[in-house]
């Protein structure tokens, strides 16, 4: 097993080079923001004094300076969180997932190493497992430094200590990051083994994960949000409401709640009165939301989602490489 490992490495040096210096990069860069934000991070009775949760407490000068000084150094950490940890399993996948059959396939060596294997499952599985390791374990380690970077980049929130969760970071850490990385490695896998061109399998993966991400993607959080989703009372403030929720994509439901405590829609609230009549006699206006709480479920969505799509692709590269013809 050492020893086809380290064949594996050789034969795939430029990409294993590369994707050691991005998860490096990625890492260190995680690191260093973390320290400068640490670093800036303003005390407990400054953040107090800016969200105002103590109104008898005086505005001080030197406060307000600290917390504009944390702001520019979060804006590292956001850096940092995306584009390149949002970007990352997708560019690793790719460079680590295409080579494995399409470069054999491509420089026409594929029927000597299956020769040699004597069964192509073997084979594939003796290329695969070494690159599996490396992305895997690369990327959960840059997940977990980015998702510490950025609980230190947000320690307070209007509501209190602590960090509000945001849909629009979901894949930029923890799990969901490592899931990408390997739903990519796997579209790499079978598009490098179906095209048997590394080039043309690049430019098929980027397409299908680009696609992923911003259309399907969005199509699953509107799905898990309509599951979850929750008639809220509608605040006077849009950023910063009482009850915090998730912003999800397509969910813009807007009514009405009866005094009875029934929901009605805009239209069936309009057939009633104008807005002032229906203030005057009880009516509470309300939307459908995702509630802060349900971030889990989302973040549990994605990971099962991108894990499920790239282990299909797994199982599936292995009949094609059984059943392709070497050149």
């Amino acid at each position: 097993m050492l020893r086809s490992a380290l064949l594996t490495f050789r034969m795939h040096r430029f990409e294993v080079l590369l994707v050691a210096v991005l998860l490096g990069l990625t890492a260190i860069s995680a690191i260093v923001v973390e320290s400068h934000v640490a670093a800036a991070n303003p005390s407990d009775a400054c953040w107090m004094q800016h969200w105002q949760f103590d109104p008898n407490s005086n505005q001080n000068s030197a406060c307000e300076a600290q917390i504009t000084d944390f702001w520019a150094a979060a804006d590292e950490a956001s850096f940092v969180a995306s584009p390149l940890a949002v970007s990352l399993p997708f560019v690793i996948g790719l460079l680590l997932g295409v080579p494995i059959v399409g470069r054999e396939l491509e420089l026409r060596t594929a029927g000597l190493a299956w020769s040699l294997s004597g069964r192509r499952w073997r084979w594939l599985l003796a290329r695969f497992l070494p690159v599996f390791l490396l992305g895997g374990i690369g990327l959960m380690v840059v997940a977990w430094l980015v998702a510490d970077m950025a609980r230190v980049a947000h320690p307070w929130n209007y509501l209190g200590p602590g960090r509000l969760p945001d849909l629009t970071e979901i894949g930029s850490e923890g799990l969901p990051l490592a899931a990408r990385g390997l739903m990519t490695l796997g579209i790499g896998l079978l598009a490098g083994a179906v095209i048997g061109r590394t080039l043309p399998a690049f430019a098929s993966g980027s397409i299908a994960c680009f696609v992923l991400l911003f259309v399907g993607a969005p199509l699953l959080q509107g799905f898990v949000g309509n599951s979850v989703a929750v008639w809220q009372d509608q605040t006077v403030s849009i950023d910063q409401p009482d009850q915090p929720h998730l912003v999800v994509p397509g969910m813009s439901d807007t009514g009405y709640r009866t005094p009875e405590g029934t929901i009605l829609t805009l239209t069936q609230a309009s057939a009633l009165g104008q807005d002032q009549w229906l203030a005057d006699h009880g009516y509470v206006p309300v939307w459908r939301v995702a509630p802060i709480t349900s971030y889990p479920t989302f973040e549990s969505a994605d990971v099962i989602a991108a894990s499920t799509i790239g282990l299909t692709c797994i199982v599936l590269t292995f009949p094609i490489v059984s059943r392709r013809r070497p050149a």
